[in-house]
């Protein structure tokens, strides 16, 4: 489940989701910065930006 691709387009992980919290990100547009996610699609970045503050919250 952690290689669950959350975003075709850039090819990002759940992994990679939790790796960049951890690593202090706290912003979605922070992760977009680092990771892409979501940038390229409307309904990734919805989907996506729902499921970081989800994460970050746990």
């Amino acid at each position: 489940m952690a290689n669950e691709q959350l975003c075709c387009c850039h090819n990002v992980t759940l992994e990679d989701v939790k790796e960049e919290i951890n690593k202090g990100v706290k912003t979605f547009k922070t992760l977009q910065e680092n990771t892409g996610i979501g940038t390229d699609c409307p309904p990734c970045e919805k989907n996506n930006r729902a499921l970081f503050e989800k994460l970050l919250q746990e």
